[in-house]
């Protein structure tokens, strides 16, 4: 997983990665642990080796995402880790860090905990992730805060590094901090590409664009929102 600050980080489920369900957040976790894909290994050893073993690689294996935190019964995430420990059903999970990077897996839950309780301790939660398949990686680039002349464009890149596929681009225009209602671009250049110019920016105040970035068996991803101040 990428090293960045923990603080703000998140864990989202979802049945299927297009399901049209509501996102189920896990709350109250403490920890989210490493993932770290490890392989097989294939002897592929000869009698004219020359003395050393010689191997290739076999199959990867991502491995488990174990979950720590504390025990919350208004948490509906952490009744759903419950609910799909017991039927053993495959689900879609992203964790979202601060700097926008997701990482994004197919897992079942393989073991859930509650407790144990202690005198003036809080009841703990938790639960391992069996992941099935590859993980995605998905990164972009920071947003950016512009001050601008009045008439003058701005220029706008959310670049995304992916592990697997091609990332396709939208870019949004919205009214403040927020993704709600946001509405595709209108005018300018570069609508569908990592980097969008705008069209001569008017009237005065400040302006909100955000980019969607998709990679096919992925949900989309918002970049962090950038602003621009035109005076």
């Amino acid at each position: 997983m990428p090293k960045v600050k923990a603080l703000g980080t998140s864990l989202s489920y979802l049945p299927t990665y297009d399901s049209a369900n509501a996102v189920t957040v896990v709350g109250s976790l403490t920890s989210i642990g490493e993932i770290s894909p490890t392989s097989d290994e294939i002897d592929v050893t000869t009698l004219d080796s020359a003395g050393y073993k010689e191997f290739i690689q076999g199959l990867r294996d991502a491995g488990e995402l174990p979950l720590r935190g504390f025990h919350n019964t208004d948490s509906p995430g952490q009744a759903t880790m419950r609910t799909l420990f017991t039927s053993g059903a495959l689900g879609y999970f992203w964790v979202t860090f601060p700097d926008q990077t997701v990482v994004a897996f197919n897992a079942y839950v393989k073991a859930h905990t509650v407790g144990a309780a202690e005198v003036n301790g809080a009841v703990g939660f938790g639960c391992s992730l069996r992941i099935s398949g590859k993980v995605q990686v998905i990164s972009i680039a920071d947003a950016t805060k512009q001050s601008k002349a009045l008439n003058a464009t701005a220029t706008l890149v959310s670049t995304a590094t992916v592990l697997e596929g091609t990332p396709s681009y939208q870019w949004k225009t919205c009214t403040n901090l927020a993704y709600a209602g946001a509405a595709n671009v209108s005018g300018g250049s570069g609508a569908t590409t990592a980097s969008y110019t705008t069209p001569a920016l008017t009237p005065a105040g400040t302006k909100y664009y955000f980019c969607v970035i998709t990679v096919t068996g992925h949900r989309p991803i918002n970049s962090a929102i950038h602003q621009i101040v035109v005076a």
